[in-house]
């Protein structure tokens, strides 16, 4: 174990020290790597290893070391090199994002659950497990499932299903052995108050993408969903509360936001988002 455990450390260091790479510089690379220099899509897949780690890290604790997953994870980051097309407009890892968690999830449903899923059920727990935690604990169970499915356009009780499958039986304060000595589950799980530098990057792009298709929106729809899913940098409002603020009734956001759902589907639009939504 403690070897292990050193070989993924000294992995960490060694692709920490390998530099990203400047917006000029991907392009190049990715136009070489499309046309088949090899040299040029392995120095793009180096420059983002670093981007795995940290993608890798979100699904410890279910069922598969961190090593396991830096190795799914980087096979879907080959992968995505294999499919970029640099045309598109958009960075990189924005796009590689979707693959590596894909071949993550798809490592995980395959190998570490007791009730194995499909591949679209584990899309939609991973879904579902993200609106459940942008709500927080406000609202009573059953609430929390009707929002969730309205928000996701799917069936509260096939939300209720899905929560019911992912829930785990081990408590936090269930004794686990690790690295020798005896801890409480929740004393191994990572703190997440604190971005890492690759997670800011992530951050940082999915932000200038999200902002760049709100913008293509109308005004009223724009400022609608920033309020709606608390894009504008607070908490996210209800839709009696966004209502207030627009002096329109409930019913009315309601349309609006329906709307603004509707022309983010675009393919062309769509595309610069797919790749958050694991």
């Amino acid at each position: 174990m403690y070897n292990e455990l050193s070989i993924m450390n000294s992995y960490i260091k060694d692709i920490a020290r390998i530099p990203l790479l400047t917006a000029e510089e991907e392009k190049e690379l990715a136009v070489k790597a499309a046309s088949g220099d090899k040299a040029a899509k392995n120095k793009l897949i180096n420059a983002n290893l670093r981007f795995v780690i940290n993608i890798a890290k979100q699904f410890i604790h279910r069922g598969m070391e961190l090593e396991d997953l830096v190795s799914e994870g980087n096979v879907g980051l080959i992968i995505a090199v294999d499919h970029f097309d640099v045309n598109k407009g958009f960075r990189f890892i924005s796009y590689a994002v979707w693959w590596i968690r894909q071949t993550i999830l798809k490592a995980l449903s395959e190998k570490c659950r007791p009730i194995r899923l499909p591949m679209n059920k584990a899309d939609d727990l991973v879904r579902i497990e993200k609106a459940r935690k942008m709500l927080g604990s406000k609202l009573s169970e059953e609430e929390e499932f009707a929002e969730v499915a309205r928000m996701l356009e799917l069936d509260p009780s096939y939300v209720k299903e899905m929560v019911e499958i992912s829930r785990e039986m081990l408590s936090l304060d269930a004794e686990i052995t690790t690295d020798g000595a005896v801890k409480s589950f929740g004393e191994t799980v990572e703190d997440k108050r604190y971005a890492a530098p690759e997670e800011e990057a992530l951050n940082s792009c999915m932000k200038s993408d999200i902002s760049k298709v709100l913008s293509s929106l109308k005004p009223n729809e724009e400022r609608v969903l920033r309020m709606r899913y608390g894009l504008n940098g607070v908490k996210p409002m209800s839709l009696k509360e966004v209502g207030k603020h627009f002096n329109l009734t409930r019913e009315r956001i309601r349309q609006i936001e329906q709307s603004a759902i509707k022309h983010m589907r675009v393919p062309g639009k769509l595309s610069k988002l797919s790749s958050y939504v694991a």
